[in-house]
């Protein structure tokens, strides 16, 4: 198995984890920071009220966040029971 494809591997998951937990947990207003700047960018769906709107936005977007720390962290899991059972790698063509 080849070590650049098991640590470029290992850095995605543990990136897409971090990201997702940042989003779940709204780390540092990460998650508001990101749903304010998408939404002045987009300007579509004013029939809500402007705090309202945030607020919906926010709250999906947190919940995306869990669904991708969950996938990051079964992907490192599954890497991880790859190379422990020594099947090769997986690529794509």
């Amino acid at each position: 198995m080849e070590t650049w494809r098991v640590l470029a591997g290992a850095a995605l998951c543990l990136a897409m984890s971090l990201v997702g937990v940042g989003l779940a947990t709204n780390f540092r207003g990460m998650t508001e920071w990101h749903v304010r700047r998408s939404t002045s960018t987009a300007s579509g769906s004013r029939r809500l009220p402007h705090e309202e709107r945030i607020a919906r936005f926010i709250l999906l977007e947190r919940v995306m966040g869990v669904a991708i720390a969950v996938v990051g962290l079964v992907a490192l899991v599954d890497l991880v029971y790859n190379i422990m059972a020594g099947w090769p790698m997986r690529m794509v063509k």
